[in-house]
Order: C-alpha cells, then structure tokens, then sequence
C-alpha cells in the first residue's frame, strides 16, 4: 500500500512524490511490464490505475505474442453472443472447427499470412465442398481477423482481397435448384407425403425453413391473402430446446402476397384437424403446422424427408434452403420479372443480393435483349 506525505493510505499501486508532492499511479501488466504515470491530484490518478487496470485485464490480454488463432476464436466468438443471430454464431464454430482450425489454429495470430488463409479455403476445393460453404469458411476468416485488428491482437487483417481469394472452381452463383422439369418430377412424389404442404409453401412463397417452422394463424391474413413473416423457430440441439427467433434480417420482417395455390391450401387447413394435445405447450398452440405428437417438426427432420422424396422422384437431392432458391429462380424465368418485389418477398436486403444470386445471361438472352434494344431505339436515334 502506499502513503502520501501525511501517511495516509492511498490504495495499492499509489504513492505521492515528496519533491513536487504529484501522484504516481504504477501496476504490473498482464505481460509483467512496469505501466506508470504521474498526475497532479489523486483523483486523477486513481482513475487512470483503475482504466488501464481494467483495459489491460479485458483486452490486452489477448495481444500476448503467444496468442493462437485458436485461443483468439474462442475470445472473439464468446464476445460476438450478444450481437449475433445464434444460427450466424454457430455458423462461425462449425466452419472453425471443421475447416480452419485443422490449417491454422495452433499458429500465432502474429504468424498468419493471406498465404495460410488461402490454403484453408483450397484444402476444401480438393475435399469437395460446396461453394457455399467455402464462402462461409472465407467469411469467417475476414470477421475474426477484421475483430483482431481492430482491437489491437494483429497489425492487419491477413484475409486481404488480393492475398485471399475463392478458388477458381468455386463459382461465383454456386446455388442449387430444381429445373422445371424436376420440380415437376419432385412435385409428382411430394404431393402425397408428409410435409408436402411446407414444402409446397417454400416453393411459392420463397420463405425460409425456420419461417415455416415458426408460421403462426395469427400471422396468415386470409381477407388480404397475405402472410406476415415475424418469427423464426428452430431447435436447438447443442441445450435440447425449441428457441424462437426473429428473423435473420430487418429485412427479413415482411410481409408477402400470397399465391393462389397457397391461398387454396391455408383455407384447406383452417378446416383441417389440428394435432394439438395435451402434450402441446401454449406457445406452440397457434402454429399451423404441428405433428402427429403435437409439437412443431424439427429442421433435420424436414431436411431428412426431402432427401427421401428427391430419391424416390429420382431427382437431385436439394436441402430445404434449395428449395427457396428453386422458388426464386422460376420467378426470374418468367417474362419481365419485378426483382424488385422478389428481393422484399425473399426478405433481402438490397435488390443488389437478389441480382447476383439468381439473373443469369446466357447468350440467347444476350442476343434476344440487344435485338430488343436496337428495336426500341430505332432509326431516328442515328
């Protein structure tokens, strides 16, 4: 402890100079390094002990020269817990563990070069992943060492645009979907199964599986044919639970029209016995759709059914996400799509997204477009 020239106790790590009678306020960082300054009134001082104490216990602490990519993903991702989606936050994990942490996680976060991050993304090009998941792998990396640069772990991101890049063989659109023609082949098998109803409501509303999951009466308008989009549901294997979330974007709260094959199958199911029990908890009494036990089903079970449906059809297999890309897909194969409206049907957030994921220009389409052009201009444009 130390005293100011009366003898009073001024608190550990503080002391008063007898020559200019100022305070020295010192403490031992977590690196073992001396940290000191001098202030003009006690008050001062203590603030600053207490701030550098408090700063260096909460982030220096992750700037030791020692510090792996490993142990930093652990800080990063525990500090992300309020400020993402629990689906975004597992994303992340499942990516690191699976993909990056194999490469890289026992390096310092000090040693990792755009050279190291590129050998993750290639090492899953030669174990044949999906595009899709490779740009999860990639956008992983460019989040946690964005975070590590920004608090001080590393001097720059090693995930840079020229040092870091997506194979070649990952194409840029790399989404699945049915063709017209499988769709109708799947349609052929699905209509008479289980779940054929949520599969049919993606196909033509273009909503995502925890939205379905999630779809309440409260939220269908059969008066205006609309369905309000509020809630996602999803269950949680890591604690055992159903969780309710909002859904993945401000976006993605929206509301859509629906399609008159739609509409035809919510007024089906207004008439419908529903499979609420005893056994069905208040929360989950409003969904419209429930099982046989009277509880929602859960998204691998859909996942698993639809598997089992492509096969019998003899179709490719496509997850339940795939099916809201075949929806999005046949809206842009119709004559003058308003993309536009599907970008705020699919609940993106810009028309930006929509454009990049699903219009493609083959060369009919360049040729039919320019004739089309010339002809809308004419002769007098000369």
């Amino acid at each position: 402890m130390g005293k100011d020239l009366k003898g009073k106790e001024l608190g550990k790590g503080l002391t008063q100079r007898k020559d200019d009678k100022r305070y020295v306020a010192n403490y031992y960082s977590v690196d073992k390094t001396r940290k000191q300054q001098t202030f003009d009134t006690l008050r001062e001082a203590k603030d600053w002990l207490a701030k550098s104490k408090y700063e260096d216990s909460h982030q220096m602490t992750l700037s030791t020269p020692e510090m792996t990519v490993a142990e930093w993903f652990e800080e990063w991702i525990d500090s992300k817990k309020e400020n993402i989606k629990f689906n975004t936050r597992r994303n992340y994990r499942e990516r690191f563990e699976a993909n990056i942490n194999p490469v890289i996680g026992r390096m310092r976060m000090c040693d990792v070069k755009p050279i190291h991050c590129q050998k993750v993304l290639n090492q899953m090009c030669d174990d044949d992943y999906a595009g899709s998941t490779i740009k999860q792998t990639l956008n992983t990396m460019v989040s946690m060492f964005y975070a590590a640069y920004e608090n001080d772990i590393v001097r720059k991101s090693p995930v840079t645009k020229s040092g870091v890049k997506l194979p070649k063989e990952v194409d840029k659109n790399n989404i699945d979907f049915f063709t017209k023609e499988e769709q109708k082949q799947f349609w052929q098998v699905a209509k008479d199964y289980a779940y054929a109803d949520q599969f049919l409501l993606i196909l033509h509303e273009g909503m995502r599986t925890g939205e379905v999951i999630g779809l309440t009466w409260s939220c269908v308008d059969m008066e205006k044919r609309e369905i309000s989009i509020e809630k996602t549901l999803e269950y949680r294997y890591s604690v055992g639970a159903w969780r309710w979330e909002t859904p993945k974007t401000k976006n993605g709260v929206r509301v859509i029209k629906m399609t008159d094959t739609i509409y035809e199958m919510f007024k089906r199911l207004q008439d419908a016995p529903r499979n609420i029990n005893s056994q069905t908890p208040d929360e989950f009494k409003d969904l419209v759709f429930l099982n046989r036990t009277g509880f929602p089903t859960k998204n691998s079970t859909y996942d698993a059914a639809l598997s089992k449906r492509c096969e019998t059809a003899g179709v490719k297999k496509l997850s339940m996400h795939d099916l809201r890309h075949t929806m999005a897909t046949r809206f842009c194969e119709q004559a003058n799509p308003n993309y536009k409206f599907l970008s705020a049907m699919l609940g993106h957030s810009s028309i930006k997204i929509t454009l990049d994921l699903y219009v493609h220009l083959d060369e009919a389409t360049k040729v039919s477009e320019i004739e089309a052009f010339s002809n809308f201009l004419g002769a007098e444009s000369l």
